[in-house]
């Protein structure tokens, strides 16, 4: 028997070696000699008795099998995990025979090979077992990789490594905890979220100096896991346990493991703390009693499991720092492009953040608008993002048009009006060099002259002097990017017919093809090549935004912001796009950019529409099939319009500088 002691070590694998047999073994005595072996020897007389024991091992003798059934033995020996051992003479399935009457040398040598075999199917049934588990736990660890990938909020990624970790640990609470080195000489720990199964309490993100002093401390600073038995009991250790929370609601901390979150560079970003290890999961701990009772400390076996987590958690907390990052670094780089060309057009800055804020409040009354037929079309939390963007730099392409277009306030420029005014005052002082002859010929040649001839030639003279003033006020007014007056419209013709002397002795209009084109503009400053100067904005946008490597969420920014001045008669550009071609968010935004185009108080060239006029005018583009009537209705009965309203977006016009025109207030130049 001193093989099987030597197989059996582990005490509580000698305990399960149980044997249970029948008056006829006891009768030889062979049982005190097993006992001696530390091999628990029990007597057996029936079904329950056996079942009750679970004996490792069955001796059956006739008297034994007659209180029992064949087909109960089998049935323990396929499905109870037992080893069987028979008289040779008994009809039944057993694992070994021994002689009748139990012949000691040959039935203790088959004791030792059934406890043997039996010793090897436990060992086996173990390593399934701890196979199973490990395969489970891989399995697991798997899942929650993938959905710890998959979260895209941070909070939500932060309370599921939790309660994942808790699960794998089997404890009752769990902390964890954020490194805040941007400060190198001043670094934190940030305490994010903490979860207890036990209790309910009101939850702060805490701030706390990094310092060795403390458990997370110290794991942050040195990478140590920590495993500790009982908080409580801690003696000689540069680290202690922070009793406050556990004063403040009662509850009692025991069992503590602590462990680092490392990044892929080996850098500490974190520290995973779970506490109080209990036998079993679910157990409420609302009392010292019950923690002391049913709180054991971390198995090693558990440490590998739930450092593979925070490797995971490292890997997804990066992750979603780095999203986060990459989403603050492309609002910077939106808010600044705005920013950037709102500069170079200050006057109607403001503009865009306004109809972004717009486009947004309406978006978000369609899925309560009752409108069923866009209920397949609202937009999702990824359009909307797409919409916001695509709103705020719909204007973008402005910096591909000519400034002197962009600053054009009137309809000839300075330097063109600079050059009409030096024709019209070189031919004045042509003309009054002419009338000053006539006077010198009058005064030294009085006797072959007629006087009422030179007379006349000094009145006509004087006329065109005076004829060629008004002619420069008709410009003047004409210049002017008022609706222009029929008799000064008339008035330049013949301004236009006028022929003067030029520097180099050629008669010249007084004013030529390009400046009468000009200066026949019947409204507003801008002429026909002008005004699609201006439109190109729509195309420099596109251009622009298409050169972006736009990931897959936000692909569509450039075909929205392209189509925010098409128009769903196709009267619209730049593609004369139509109806269900115009895309939705297009279509919203180009209500809300034509409101506030109506509505804008920082336009030098024009005053703001109350919003009676503009709804009245967005009505009638309505109407003619231009604007999507059902948004144009959604937006003023739902009043998304006063999302703006008391709003700071810019400093005040009068502070903005020079003219500068605004390119989306074209649409309805003619109309209005």
């Amino acid at each position: 028997m001193g093989v099987i002691m030597k197989l059996t070590n582990d005490k509580h694998l000698l305990q399960k070696l149980v044997i249970g047999h029948g008056p006829a073994f006891s009768n030889t005595g062979m049982q005190k000699e097993l006992n001696e072996q530390q091999l628990r020897c029990v007597e057996v007389n029936s079904a329950q008795e056996i079942l009750k024991l679970s004996p490792a091992l069955l001796i059956l003798d006739q008297q034994l099998l007659e209180a029992l059934t064949i087909p109960t033995v089998e049935q323990w020996r396929s499905k109870q995990f037992l080893m069987v051992i028979a008289e040779q003479h008994l009809e039944v399935e057993a694992d070994l025979y021994v002689p009748t009457g139990f012949n000691k040398r040959i039935t203790l040598k088959h004791i030792e090979s059934a406890l043997l075999i039996y010793i090897q199917q436990l060992q086996h049934q173990e390593l399934r077992q701890q196979f199973s588990n490990k395969s489970n736990s891989l399995t697991r660890l798997t899942e929650i990789g993938i959905a710890l990938s998959a979260e895209k909020n941070l909070t939500a990624l932060l309370n599921r490594i939790l309660d994942e970790g808790r699960k794998l640990a089997c404890c009752d609470a769990a902390s964890l905890f954020l490194l805040d080195n941007e400060d190198k000489k001043n670094s934190h720990l940030i305490l994010k979220l903490t979860q207890n199964a036990s209790i309910e309490f009101d939850f702060e993100e805490q701030c706390f100096a990094l310092s060795d002093s403390s458990i997370s401390g110290y794991v942050a600073t040195h990478g140590n896991e920590l495993n500790i038995e009982d908080v409580y009991q801690m003696q000689d250790s540069p680290y202690q346990f922070n009793p406050i929370f556990d004063h403040a609601t009662g509850y009692r901390c025991q069992s503590l493991l602590a462990l680092p979150i490392c990044n892929h560079l080996g850098n500490i970003i974190g520290v995973l703390q779970f506490i109080n290890h209990t036998k079993q999961a679910g157990v409420c701990l609302n009392s010292h009693s019950v923690t002391k009772e049913n709180v054991i400390p971390f198995e090693q076996s558990i440490c590998p499991l739930l450092r593979a987590l925070a490797s995971q958690s490292a890997i997804a907390i990066e992750n979603r720092r780095l999203i986060e990052s990459i989403h603050r670094l492309f609002e910077g780089f939106v808010q600044a492009s705005v920013t950037a060309i709102e500069q170079r057009d200050p006057t109607t800055s403001g503009h865009s953040f306004r109809v972004a804020d717009l486009s947004i409040a309406l978006a978000n009354c369609l899925p309560n608008s009752g409108l069923t037929q866009y209920q397949q079309q609202l937009l999702s939390k990824k359009d909307l993002r797409q919409l916001k963007y695509a709103a705020l730099l719909h204007d973008f392409g402005k910096v591909g048009v000519k400034e002197s277009v962009l600053t054009k306030a009137k309809k000839l420029t300075e330097h063109q009006l600079d050059i009409i005014k030096y024709r019209i005052r070189l031919t004045q002082q042509t003309l009054l060099r002419q009338r000053a002859e006539v006077e010198l010929k009058l005064f030294n040649e009085t006797e072959n002259l007629n006087p009422q001839l030179m007379l006349k030639q000094q009145q006509s003279i004087q006329q065109q002097i005076a004829q060629l003033e008004q002619f420069w006020l008709d410009i003047l007014q004409a210049n002017e990017p008022t609706i222009l007056v029929e008799s000064i419209s008339e008035n330049l013709q013949q301004i236009h017919a006028y022929q003067a002397v030029n520097d180099s002795g050629i008669l010249t209009p007084l004013i030529n093809k390009q400046e009468l084109l000009a200066l026949s503009i019947p409204k507003g400053s801008l002429t026909g090549e002008e005004m699609d100067e201006i439109r190109s904005h729509v195309i420099h946008t596109e251009t622009f935004l298409r050169q972006i490597p736009w990931t897959h969420e936000l692909q569509d920014i450039p075909n929205i912001a392209g189509a925010h001045h098409e128009k769903k008669d196709g009267s619209g550009y730049p593609r004369g796009l139509t109806g269900q071609q115009i895309p939705l968010a297009s279509q919203i935004m180009t209500v809300c950019d034509i409101y506030d185009a109506l509505t804008a108080s920082d336009r030098p060239y024009k005053n703001a529409l109350p919003n009676e006029i503009a709804f009245k005018i967005l009505n009638n583009e309505a109407e003619k099939e231009q604007l999507n009537g059902d948004l144009v209705k959604l937006f003023i009965d739902s009043k998304a319009y006063l999302v703006i309203k008391d709003k700071q977006y810019k400093k005040d016009g009068n502070e903005c500088g020079n003219f500068h025109h605004h390119v989306c207030d074209f649409d309805l130049l003619d109309e209005n």
